[in-house]
């Protein structure tokens, strides 16, 4: 018998080779999707990683507390002191007066605590405000005996206080020695805060008719106890061109006084005059709170007052302007007065310079100042310079 002989193809014994790497790599990609694979030895199967929890979304926010409404509910549309009338922050009072209005005399003021001192106080019922600037007011609000509390909200049909019935409320803004006999009236509490029974916050409107008329004084104010507004000092260097003796002015060495009056001030009748130690006698009040006095006892007698910004607590070199009559002067920005022989002014303005002062604690020892003074709004001026060194 004789044997088959297979003759050998190589083609298709490369056929069967790719085949079986075809399968090969089949049969892994099937283990490795079924989580198997390896050498079929029994090993362990890897186990995918568990994925990390997502966190938990935020709380949503508490929705903020309805307001409770006003038992005194304030109506659209009521006079508010315009946006831009009004500073971007800290205390400040705001008046705007009808033509024909006594009280405010047909003008706008704004006060804040840079130029003024304003005050806020309660007494039950009542709201007292006050302000001691150029000019000098005072305002009294009551709410109706129903409110029980100060509160925000609209109070209408109001009467001059303190002749208000206490059931209906009361209303007064006065100054400046003006006052109304009878009163109509309506104030907004636009927002106030008590602590321990005192204000600490007030937002406050309101509107003021007198002895029945038509034309109205509108006022807002805006308060709190922790306004931090710093009131300015003296401007130092001082502005330039201010009045200075003139260049033919010979200064004495010891103390001296010199004054130079144009012609029509009241004052110094239009002459120029020196006091020194030897024509006069010189004498000062030296422990003042940032403030000079001297009187001079020569041909004629002179006292003259300096007084600065009450924030201070003694006289820095620099310029002290806008200053009116002391005692009556805006204690915010300081006074002036240089009155004698029979002559003083009802109502002044100026300005005076401290070029240099010396103190020994709290004792003024030495100054040089210069000062500008007119009677009555009159152009005509008062000047002086002033050194004097304590004896």
């Amino acid at each position: 018998m004789m044997a088959t002989l297979t003759t050998w193809n190589p083609n298709a014994m490369r056929s069967i080779s790719l085949t079986r790497a075809l399968a090969a790599t089949l049969l892994s990609a099937i283990l490795a999707a079924c989580g198997g694979g390896g050498d079929g030895g029994g090993g362990t199967s890897p186990v995918a990683a568990t994925p990390a929890p997502a966190p938990a979304p935020a709380p949503a926010p508490a929705p903020a507390p309805t307001p409770a409404p006003l038992a005194y509910p304030i109506p659209a549309g009521l006079w508010a002191a315009p946006a831009t009338g009004l500073p971007a922050s800290g205390n400040y009072v705001y008046l705007q007066s009808d033509i024909g209005d006594y009280i405010g005399a047909g003008r706008t003021y704004l006060y804040t605590s840079a130029n003024a001192q304003i005050k806020t106080t309660s007494n039950g019922l009542a709201i007292n405000v006050n302000v001691q600037g150029d000019q000098d007011w005072s305002g009294g609000f009551l709410l109706p005996s129903a409110a029980g509390t100060l509160q925000a909200g609209y109070f209408s049909g109001l009467t001059r206080t303190p002749f208000a019935n206490p059931a209906v409320g009361g209303i007064e803004w006065s100054g400046e020695g003006r006052g109304c006999n009878t009163i109509s009236g309506a104030v907004v509490i636009d927002k106030i805060t008590l602590t321990g029974g005192a204000i600490t916050a007030l937002d406050l409107r309101f509107e003021q008719h007198c002895e029945g008329g038509s034309t109205a004084l509108h006022g807002q104010v805006h308060w709190t106890s922790n306004d931090t507004t710093a009131v300015p000092g003296p401007q130092n260097p001082p502005p330039s061109g201010l009045w200075t003796p003139p260049t033919s002015f010979t200064r004495p060495a010891a103390s001296y006084v010199y004054l130079q009056s144009d012609i029509g001030d009241y004052i110094g009748g239009g002459q120029t005059l020196l006091y020194t130690v030897g024509n006069a006698e010189m004498s000062a009040v030296t422990n003042l709170t940032a403030a000079f006095r001297i009187n001079v006892d020569g041909a004629g007698g002179w006292t003259g007052n300096f007084i600065g910004m009450n924030t201070l607590s003694q006289l820095q070199p620099g310029y002290y302007g806008g200053l009116e009559r002391y005692p009556f002067n805006n204690a915010v920005k300081g006074g002036l007065d240089w009155s004698g022989n029979g002559r003083g002014c009802n109502t002044l303005s100026g300005w005076f310079v401290v070029d240099n002062v010396t103190y020994s604690m709290a004792e003024l020892t030495a100054i040089d100042l210069r000062f500008e003074q007119h009677c009555e709004g009159l152009t005509p001026a008062l000047h002086g310079a002033i050194h004097w060194v304590k004896p």
